[in-house]
């Protein structure tokens, strides 16, 4: 496929679900190669830096569809639960119903560098920021509020991993139908 032919998005996209499915190690520069349809070198030319920059444009946009779909509509309008309610519709859609494993998880796995750390690391502040936000918007005390938004964090990302290694979802949707009680008064 011709290098003009293929999006920066497209060619992200389809690098997230290597990543997303592989991790770090196993996102071989061929896997990528075949997965958005470019050679190897048309991947160098587009990332001078090979791998690590392509998980780092991969986090980037992982940010920022969680910046769009989970952090602005939870300061959007309408009660705490009703927004609690369409980031978790939205997680669904993200994750697959639990099929799919958490990008920010896979990408974390030995491997990258400190800038991807990095850009890792302020994704999952600002989850757990947005989701203490909601908590305490909704009334809950500021110690309560962020022990709650880690708790939601962490049964979510738990169900995901039970989901992948179980092959059923079950634990996945349980956990995101509860978050409005994980999260809220």
């Amino acid at each position: 496929m011709a290098l003009s032919r293929v999006s920066n998005e497209a060619l992200v996209a389809a690098a997230a679900e290597v990543f997303r499915t592989h991790g770090f190690e196993g996102a071989t520069l061929r896997r990528l190669s075949e997965a958005t349809g470019l050679e190897k070198a048309s991947l160098y030319h587009r990332f001078p830096r090979g791998k690590e920059e392509i998980a780092l444009a991969v986090a980037e946009r992982v940010n920022q569809w969680f910046s769009k779909n989970v952090f602005e509509p939870l300061e959007g309008d309408g009660t705490p639960s009703t927004r609690v309610r369409l980031i978790a519709h939205k997680l669904r859609e993200f994750y697959g119903d639990g099929s799919k494993s958490c990008t920010l998880d896979t990408l974390s796995l030995s491997g990258g560098g400190d800038a991807l750390a990095a850009a890792l690391q302020a994704g999952l502040l600002g989850w757990l920021e947005a989701f203490t936000r909601i908590s305490k918007e909704s009334g809950l005390p500021a110690a309560t509020a962020r022990s709650r938004a880690e708790q939601a964090i962490i049964e979510v990302e738990g169900a995901l991993v039970l989901s992948r290694v179980l092959r059923h979802n079950k634990l996945f949707l349980k956990v995101i139908s509860r978050l409005p009680e994980l999260l809220l008064i």
